[in-house]
């Protein structure tokens, strides 16, 4: 069950996200200069060298929430998209980070929104990513909707490349790494109520998993669309297409259900 308390801190953080939301919505440009204990606990955690995270770390630097704290979202938006662009590594030294609202669609009590983020080194695009979530409110639409359509898969072309279970400690160590706290992926009494039989892994931190180990080159795109949750412990297969080797899905090994699926298109990793 869900407190008193807590069901006022839900009703004031669907009331920020839906004013950050209105349009125009929201947009911000800031520098920003990677250092310090956080980003070295990154580079840690992505198995790079301290103080070089190369291509893999834009999905984590383009974090809305990373670029403006007002970016977060409700605590039951669902997200159903993520897609990062990367035409260079992360860069040793400041560089301008920005972000604004791309769209809003609204229908039958929920809204749909496009979050885009971007980075630059002066004139030069380093890298962009969009982000998609689905929450319940009211708000008037803007902009033009630009979710790219997902895939269609054939399950049956699907191999398996390795199995993989996200247990509930890295759950939070990712929330506290990436800065994105939200109670479906710290609060088991939260996600139950939520009808959950535990805490959820987080879509970013599914989307890092695949791009970790598909291999990532110095350009290219990786997009990933959100089709279930995944429950902490849940036993995952990483599977390959065998007639689109872009395409990637990750299983729920108990039900065989697809929980995502991934395009990654990118030059050769570097060796």
């Amino acid at each position: 069950m869900v407190s008193q308390y807590g069901r006022a801190a839900v009703t004031a953080t669907r009331s920020a996200t839906l004013e950050m939301l209105r349009a125009p919505g929201l947009a911000v440009e800031r520098p920003l200069e990677l250092s310090g204990q956080w980003f070295n606990e990154l580079c840690l955690w992505l198995q790079s060298p301290i103080g070089e995270l190369a291509t893999i770390g834009w999905p984590m630097i383009l974090i809305p929430e990373i670029i403006d704290s007002r970016y977060r979202l409700g605590d039951t938006a669902l997200q159903v998209y993520q897609g990062v662009e990367w035409f260079a590594p992360v860069p040793h030294q400041e560089f301008t980070a920005a972000g604004r609202v791309e769209w809003v669609s609204a229908r039958g009590g929920s809204v749909e929104a496009g979050v885009g983020t971007e980075a630059r080194l002066g004139d030069r695009l380093l890298a962009r990513s969009l982000l998609v979530a689905r929450m319940a409110g009211a708000l008037e639409a803007y902009g033009e909707r630009a979710l790219p359509p997902r895939p269609e898969v054939d399950a049956a072309s699907f191999s398996r490349r390795r199995t993989l279970v996200v247990d509930e400690g890295t759950i939070r160590h990712f929330a506290a790494l990436a800065g994105t706290r939200y109670p479906v992926h710290d609060d088991e009494r939260y996600a139950w109520a939520q009808g959950y039989p535990t805490i959820l892994v987080q879509g970013l931190l599914l989307f890092m998993t695949q791009l970790y180990q598909s291999g990532v080159g110095s350009i290219g795109r990786g997009e990933m669309w959100f089709r279930r949750a995944v429950p902490a412990g849940s036993l995952l297969e990483s599977c390959q297409s065998t007639t689109d080797p872009s395409l990637w899905a990750l299983r729920l090994v108990g039900g065989g259900e697809i929980a995502a699926i991934t395009r990654i298109t990118s030059s050769p990793p570097a060796t």
